[in-house]
């Protein structure tokens, strides 16, 4: 019941008053080094991470993992249409509190990066941390939360629509984590 009072309210455009506060707390913490550093964590769950997707896709099917690979792909294909879905239905526009230091064409929520990043690199954690690579799952596992902020920082977002990606991209990331552990339990590669 709390999920749908949530869409409902940025479907009707009332936001929160935590949005505002927050987005401004934040931005007062614009510093130009840390614009950079936020920059350039956003630009990986842009238009590069399809890059990255096909990267590690071609890397496991090339070490005969072609279930994960395909797991990669699933996983972000279906996040773009989820989040495609969804930007369609609840057409909230973009925070305009102060001058966002990046310019985007969509609408706000949800925020596709974050979705992203959850979708990539969230995967890339679950497959790393099964292979008993901690330290990097872990680093990669963290990376969603950071691209989340970086929206937020930079001014593309209300953090509504970050938290709500976050929680969105993570129920997929279950949903496509489960139904490859049960493929791959059952089946090998």
């Amino acid at each position: 019941m709390s999920g749908w009072w949530l869409a409902e309210d940025i479907w009707l455009n009332e936001g929160f008053a935590w949005d505002t506060t927050l987005m401004l707390g934040i931005h007062s913490l614009s510093q130009p080094w840390l614009n950079k550093v936020f920059w350039l964590i956003t630009q990986t769950a842009g238009p590069l991470i399809v890059v990255l997707v096909a990267i590690t896709a071609v890397w496991f099917w090339w070490h005969d993992e072609k279930t994960t690979a395909l797991l990669f792909i699933v996983s972000f294909v279906g996040t773009f249409l989820l989040n495609s879905l969804l930007k369609f239905i609840f057409a909230r526009p973009r925070p305009d509190l102060f001058p966002p230091l990046v310019v985007e064409h969509s609408y706000s929520f949800p925020s596709g990066h974050t979705m992203s990043a959850i979708a990539y690199f969230g995967l890339l954690a679950l497959v790393l941390w099964q292979k008993g690579h901690r330290g990097w799952a872990i680093l990669a596992g963290a990376w969603g939360p950071l691209v989340a902020l970086s929206r937020v920082y930079l001014g593309a977002h209300y953090p509504s629509d970050v938290l709500a990606s976050l929680a969105i991209g993570t129920i997929w990331l279950v949903i496509v984590w489960f139904a490859y552990t049960g493929h791959h339990v059952n089946q090998s590669d």
